[in-house]
Formats: structure tokens, C-alpha cells, sequence
């Protein structure tokens, strides 16, 4: 009896291991989930479902501006200003990793002529930069740039281009206002590395027109570079509409993100539609530039628009 006993045991165990084999093997087949308690068993998720598939890397993006207060500045370590607080707003809604530098603005632009996953602001829109960047959005109100000079000036007032002409002018480089005077054929023109630069060759008289920015001229007044009153708007050239920007090797994917982005936050009215009210209030031409920059400048302190 004991051999058949034997048997029987050796045959039980080959059962229980092989029933014990079927079990794990049926619990771990792929592409099923654990039953839940009282229901049935679940679908595939997540990497259960099948093959991982790869995901798409977003890649850093460097952020790039001037110091033009009070758009974009540094101050206490951080970038602040209107324009910069426009930039971050889009850039978080889009879900974008970014950094912000504050650079001399000829260096920013040589950057976004060479480098891809960089974004430039707030860089004035031309047809000529359409072509070779990729623009998102306005960041600031369309700002009207004039040909600023000292109160008094003689030869005023400034009735054409023509008249301007005449004067030796001074803008800042690898700008749109120093693209606008070449264009025009300026005979007498300096290129400025800082515009501040500009304000101190127009007080000693070495210069005799900057074309600059109303807001550009407020923030100097605001600063001292400026004596109140001593610096008039005399003729006015055109308006700038400042943008955020990309360059144009950043992928087109980036950059529709972005643009959806900044269009959503428009219409959820997080965003102003900017260019409907440009902005006049500068130190020189205040209470003579009202509503949309149409009113003229008397003729004794000022030119035309």
C-alpha cells in the first residue's frame, strides 16, 4: 500500500504546483488590471494599455528684453514691468519652462537672429521683422514715437520728414526707429548703443532730434535724466506696436502654443486687446496729447503729428 500511497501524494503535488503555475500566470497576464472588489474587471490604463509612447519634450525657452522702464526692468535681482508681466502670463498658460535676461538691446536682437527656443521682447513690429521672426502678441499699448529736441529749438516747428531732414537725429541701434531713418534717407544720423545717451547728447546741444518713444521719454523724466519741461515732442514719425517674439528657428509647435495661449487669455479678458488706445502721456507732451495721439502740438513748443 505504502508505494500507491506515494503516488498519490506525488501526483497531488503536481497538481497543486501546476494549478499554482496557472494562477500566476493568468494574474500577471499583461494588459489587464487587478479586478476591483465588488465589480468587474477593469480596461488597460496607462502603461498597461500597450507600448509606452513617447512624449513630446518641451524644450527651455530663453526670454530676452532691454531695461525700458516701466515695461521691462530689473530691480532687487527680479525682471518686473508691464511688458514682462504680460510675457509670464503667456508663457505660464502655455506651460513653457522659460528664463528671463535683461540685455543691451543690440545683443538681444543679435540672439534671436541666431539662436532657436528664444523669445524676444518687447520688439516694435515692422513688415520687414514679419518676415524674419515669428510674432505672438502685443505686450503694451501701441507707443507713438516722435522726433523729441529741446524746447525752443530753432527752426521749429516741424511741418514733413522733409524738415527733420535738416537736423542731426539720433535713435538707438538695431531698432526700429534707426530702421525708419535709413530707410528715409536721413543724411545726418548716430546710431546709439543706450538711448540714454541720446538725452545727454541733446542736453549739451551735440545732437539736435532723438526719435524716441513717448514712454521712453516719460521714464527719463521720471528718472532725472530729463530736466521737467526742457524736451518737446516736435514731429511725429509713427506707432510702435511692441510685441513678444520668437525667433524664427524656434518650432512652429512652440509657437502656435503660445499664440493660443495669449488669444485665450484675450478672450477670457485676462489680457487687454492692446492697440485700441495708444499711449501719449509723456512728461513733455502731456496735456497737449490726449485721447489717440491726434491733437496737435502748438506750434511754439512742438510739431504735428
Amino acid at each position: 500500500m505504502q508505494p500507491i500511497v506515494a503516488k498519490q501524494a506525488v501526483v497531488r503535488g503536481f497538481l497543486i504546483a501546476l494549478i499554482a503555475i496557472f494562477t500566476v500566470s493568468f494574474a500577471t497576464e499583461p494588459g489587464w488590471a487587478e479586478p476591483s472588489r465588488g465589480g468587474p474587471r477593469q480596461a488597460p490604463t496607462g502603461a498597461q494599455a500597450g507600448p509606452a509612447v513617447a512624449h513630446t519634450v518641451v524644450p527651455h525657452i530663453q526670454v530676452v528684453s532691454e531695461s525700458w522702464y516701466p515695461y521691462s526692468y530689473e530691480e532687487d535681482g527680479l525682471i518686473k514691468g508691464r511688458a514682462t508681466d504680460v510675457v509670464r502670463l503667456v508663457l505660464d498658460r502655455a506651460g513653457l519652462d522659460y528664463n528671463i535676461q535683461v540685455l543691451p538691446w543690440s545683443r538681444a536682437m543679435r540672439m534671436v537672429q541666431e539662436r532657436e527656443n528664444l523669445l524676444i521682447y518687447a520688439m516694435i513690429k515692422t513688415p520687414e521683422r514679419e518676415k524674419l521672426f515669428q510674432f505672438v502678441g502685443q505686450v503694451i499699448e501701441t507707443d507713438p514715437v516722435y522726433f523729441f529736441g529741446r524746447k525752443g529749438m530753432a527752426g521749429a516747428p516741424l511741418r514733413s520728414l522733409e524738415d527733420a531732414k535738416k537736423y542731426r537725429v539720433a535713435t538707438s541701434q538695431s531698432s526700429a526707429m534707426i530702421a525708419y531713418l535709413q530707410d528715409h534717407k536721413f543724411p545726418h544720423l548716430q546710431s546709439l548703443f543706450d538711448i540714454q545717451l541720446g538725452f545727454k547728447q541733446l542736453k549739451y546741444g551735440r545732437i539736435d532730434l532723438l526719435l524716441t518713444t513717448a514712454s521712453n521719454v516719460e521714464a527719463h523724466g521720471r528718472s532725472g535724466d530729463i530736466e521737467p519741461g526742457t524736451v518737446v515732442p516736435y514731429l511725429w514719425a509713427f506707432d510702435a506696436e511692441p510685441n513678444m517674439v520668437f525667433s524664427s528657428q524656434t518650432s512652429t509647435e512652440i509657437v502656435a502654443r503660445t499664440r493660443k495661449a495669449y488669444e485665450s487669455l484675450v478672450k477670457e479678458g485676462q489680457l487687454p486687446v492692446f492697440g485700441t488706445k495708444p499711449s501719449c502721456g509723456t512728461m513733455a507732451g502731456r496735456n497737449r496729447a490726449e485721447g489717440n495721439c491726434l491733437t496737435q502740438y502748438n506750434e511754439d513748443e512742438g510739431g504735428h503729428r
